[in-house]
């Protein structure tokens, strides 16, 4: 994901990795923030208070694309083996804001 930050950014997406399997906390997710030098934001959810509501099974990362409304757009599974692709969340980021300018535009000329 981390190659495609500037493509994310190009489509005004912003990208939030909730970690729950994380029991070293705050700490491990400094390590990683320093190590990977990511430019995503970097969430905990320690207690899984909220996480197997959205990935139910242990040691899988299901993966939303929330429109600025806040509804989910797609979902893609994904597992400790088999992670979600750039490319398939710049795909429907890019139909998003197809979606958005034909509305943009619709609006400005009614």
């Amino acid at each position: 994901m981390q190659e495609h930050a500037e493509d994310f950014k190009k489509l005004n997406a912003e990208l939030i990795f909730v970690f729950r399997e994380e029991r070293s906390g705050v700490r491990a997710l400094k390590k990683l923030r320093d190590e990977f030098e990511t430019k995503f934001t970097l969430a905990l959810d320690l207690n899984k208070a909220k996480t197997p509501r959205y990935s139910p099974k242990p040691k899988t990362f299901t993966n939303f694309v929330i429109d600025s409304t806040g509804k989910i757009r797609l979902t893609i599974p994904g597992s400790v083996t088999t992670r979600a692709k750039a490319k398939a969340f710049i795909a429907k980021l890019k139909e998003i804001e197809g979606e958005r300018k034909k509305g943009s535009q619709k609006d400005a000329s009614s």
